[in-house]
């Protein structure tokens, strides 16, 4: 019975370390940074955005409408390991793991789907399981009606599954459905030839030690993070900002944007770790996920037909062609479009710097176009500008670097 009871007080004490250790991992400002350390250490090489990416939308699976992310790239790139070695921060009883899902799995199966990460190794699983996935992601509840047979009889009965998880997902697929791929972020692993060596360095050199000793920490570390039913109450202002000067062209904007909004949620949560306070997102946090999203947004805007992208892709081809800036009327010949049609598209790739009008005296709507050079084909809007446009943000702005874990200061 002494020894029962010696165990016993040595297991509560061995978890209020695990705890304390994980709050004070919470309280280090630096969190997402040294939690991608984390996964570097358990022996994924680069991928540096993913891995904090992929972190911080399983956080989102505390707020109001969770992140899906999918991972594109050629088979052999390790895209499943990236997935696994970053979830395994999370506590093991808030993640589900399937290699596949059979038709109506996802219906079938037990308990609430709320502030899961569902990963699914290869997001190819059938139209029905994929229907069943796209309803849990709009936050709908799925219900199966199905019949059983005992015997002699038959009766019918009612499958329900609950909640909103986040999902994590795979794919060697270059083209998704369009419903499926507005309903994730769309990420392409790095296949390059600099990785490629990058990996077969790593590999080449003597191994290092995976220490996972601390990832009962980690996981203590995630389960502590929650929210509270009245944060994210009280947007700032700014928000309307950075809401107006998004691709409004796009009827895609409106996921994205709730995405974008999902990981400003989580960013937040992790800054107002223990406060009193309700949460709501505030500047530093906008600046966390721009940093990590930006890159990831514009690349899915240079690869869509966007109108103004197409105009700005064709004002390019033109001044290589003539050796000078051209005219709205060159423009719409080229595109075969009206030209009332060319001047609503150039002002919107004006505004996201796509193109610009060079200087004269003659009227904007004369003035000769040049594609910029290093357009920049922003999604968000720098937070730089919007500080510029909403003083009462403050003059400055510090915020910690997910990528480098330095700090970093944004001055009107």
């Amino acid at each position: 019975m002494r020894v029962k009871k010696k165990k016993t007080r040595k297991k509560t004490k061995a978890l209020k370390r695990i705890e304390q250790e994980g709050i004070r991992k919470l309280r280090d400002p630096r969190f997402l940074f040294h939690a991608a350390r984390k996964v570097t250490q358990m022996g994924v090489v680069g991928e540096e955005r993913i891995k904090v990416l992929l972190i911080l939308g399983g956080i989102t699976r505390h707020t109001p409408e969770p992140a899906s992310i999918i991972l594109k790239a050629p088979p052999g790139t390790g895209k499943t390991t990236l997935v696994k070695s970053v979830i395994r921060l999370f506590p093991p009883n808030c993640v589900i793991e399937r290699a596949g899902l059979s038709r109506k799995a996802l219906v079938h199966g037990k308990g609430s789907l709320s502030e899961k990460i569902l990963f699914i190794n290869e997001y190819r699983c059938g139209k029905d399981a994929q229907q069943l996935i796209r309803l849990t992601q709009s936050g709908e509840d799925i219900e199966h009606e199905y019949t059983t047979i005992s015997g002699r009889h038959r009766k019918t009965e009612v499958a329900e599954r609950f909640g909103t998880p986040v999902v994590l997902t795979t794919t060697t697929d270059a083209v998704i459905f369009p419903d499926d791929a507005s309903r994730f972020l769309a990420v392409h692993v790095d296949d390059s030839p600099k990785q490629n060596l990058a990996i077969l360095l790593s590999r080449a050199a003597k191994p290092r030690p995976n220490d996972l000793a601390d990832l009962p920490i980690w996981q203590a570390a995630m389960s502590m993070i929650k929210c509270k039913p009245n944060d994210f109450r009280n947007p700032p202002k700014w928000l309307q900002d950075v809401a107006k000067r998004l691709p409004l062209n796009d009827v895609r904007v409106r996921r994205d944007w709730s995405r974008i909004l999902s990981f400003c949620n989580a960013a937040a949560l992790l800054r107002g770790f223990e406060s009193d306070r309700l949460v709501d997102i505030e500047f530093p946090d906008y600046c966390v996920v721009y940093r990590i999203l930006e890159p990831i947004l514009s690349a899915s805007l240079k690869d869509s037909d966007a109108p103004e992208h197409n105009v700005a892709r064709t004002v390019a081809k033109l001044n290589k062609r003539f050796n000078r800036p051209v005219t709205v009327h060159e423009i719409a010949k080229q595109l075969r479009w009206k030209t009332s049609r060319v001047y609503k598209h150039l002002q919107s790739a004006a505004k996201r710097k796509l193109v610009k009008y060079e200087k004269g005296t003659r009227q904007r709507n004369l003035r000769p176009i040049s594609a910029r050079k290093h357009a920049t084909g922003r999604f968000l809007p720098s937070p730089h500008s919007i500080l510029k446009l909403n003083p009462e943000i403050g003059k400055s702005v510090k915020y910690i670097d997910p990528f480098t874990g330095h700090w970093k200061k944004i001055t009107r």
